[in-house]
């Protein structure tokens, strides 16, 4: 009985802490407590690159996780071990205060009992039931707290869904209606060219004809003042000459300079 009890102290000595299970390749850090080397590894990882003792909270640095080898031997030679050796004994409730095993639970206090504190005057009006009635009531109650619990967990999933639904039919809307901005600016701009390129066709064509215009322009003063000078160098020849020969065909050479050629700019 003795070694059985033994053995089962040792067996919780070889415990993680993480994973409550044997030790899996022992580690050690630099605040002395052993975890499996998978647990305080990836416990670190969890932690936003910041590695915690989880027992006692100590920040310890990455670099000093050690394997263990004491350890490592210890969990070989307890695992080699029968497994009914290992099996530790069924928990006894008893009475800090007496020694008794207790066999009630104190409504009132949340405490165990012995059959003494049972019938003592600090316990005596309370509420007292045996502990496994007490534990079957826990049960139906906790079991009534979990089916309320679950109900809210749908009612949220729910929830969620519906919510997440509205979002991505608001959030489809809001593509649809950028799509329909893009289409809008897309065919404005083809307008746009289309009108700019009328108006700058327009405006090439006026340049054209202005630029004929002109010449016509430049050819017909030309032509003009070219006539004209030669009606006034005919006439001012004719007034040198003798009054016979200046009276002849005088009204034609005048009839001339009333009819000149007329040079209009076109608009």
């Amino acid at each position: 009985m003795a070694h059985q009890e033994f053995t089962s102290k040792l067996h919780e000595e070889v415990i993680c802490p993480i994973c409550i299970d044997i030790l899996q390749y022992p580690a050690t850090i630099d605040c002395g407590h052993n975890f499996c080397l998978s647990c305080i590894t990836q416990s670190g990882e969890a932690a936003d690159s910041v590695l915690k003792c989880p027992l006692c909270n100590k920040i310890v640095r990455r670099d000093t996780i050690t394997p263990n080898w004491l350890l490592v031997n210890l969990v070989e030679k307890i695992q080699a071990k029968d497994p009914s050796e290992m099996k530790p004994e069924t928990e006894e409730l008893r009475c800090l205060r007496h020694g008794e095993k207790c066999h009630y639970f104190c409504e009132i206090d949340g405490k165990f009992l012995c059959m003494v504190c049972r019938e003592s005057k600090d316990h005596k009006t309370h509420n007292a039931t045996l502990i496994e009635e007490a534990a079957q009531s826990y049960q139906g109650r906790i079991q009534s707290q979990i089916e309320v619990l679950q109900q809210k967990e749908r009612e949220i999933i729910q929830t969620k869904a519906q919510g997440e639904h509205r979002i991505n039919v608001s959030m489809a809307q809001v593509e649809l209606e950028k799509q329909k901005v893009i289409t809008a600016f897309r065919q404005l701009r083809q307008v746009l060219k289309e009108e700019k390129s009328f108006l700058l066709s327009r405006i090439n064509w006026l340049g054209q004809e202005i630029s004929k215009g002109e010449k016509f322009y430049v050819i017909s003063t030309e032509t003009q003042l070219n006539y004209l000078r030669k009606l006034k160098d005919s006439l001012t020849s004719r007034q040198c000459l003798p009054p016979g020969q200046l009276l002849r065909d005088i009204k034609i050479a005048l009839c001339r300079y009333d009819g000149p050629p007329q040079v209009h700019f076109a608009h």
